[in-house]
C-alpha cells in the first residue's frame, strides 16, 4: 500500500542538497556557478599568498627589498627638499 500523503506532498530538497541555499530555497544554476568561481578564486588567492610569503621569507629577497625601500625614501626626501627650495 502506498502512502498517499507522500504523493500529494512532493519532497523538498534538504538544506545540505547542493541545489538549495541555507534557507532551503532553490539555488539557481548561476548562483551555483558563482559559488564555484568564488571557491576556486579563494583557492588561487590562498596559493598566491602562501607562495608570496615563502618567497619573501628568503633572506636575499628581504635585503633587496630593504635597499629598494631605503633608496625610495632617500629620493622622496630629495624631492621634498627641492620642492621646499622652490617655494
Amino acid at each position: 500500500m502506498t502512502n498517499q500523503s507522500d504523493a500529494q506532498n512532493p519532497s523538498q530538497p534538504a538544506a545540505s542538497d547542493p541545489g538549495t541555499a541555507a534557507g532551503a530555497a532553490p539555488v539557481s544554476a548561476i548562483e551555483r556557478q558563482l559559488m564555484n568561481i568564488a571557491e576556486e578564486l579563494g583557492t588561487w588567492l590562498g596559493t598566491a599568498e602562501r607562495k608570496t610569503t615563502d618567497f619573501l621569507a628568503r633572506p636575499e629577497i628581504k635585503e633587496h627589498l630593504v635597499k629598494i625601500r631605503d633608496t625610495a625614501a632617500r629620493l622622496v626626501a630629495q624631492v621634498d627638499k627641492g620642492r621646499d627650495r622652490s617655494r
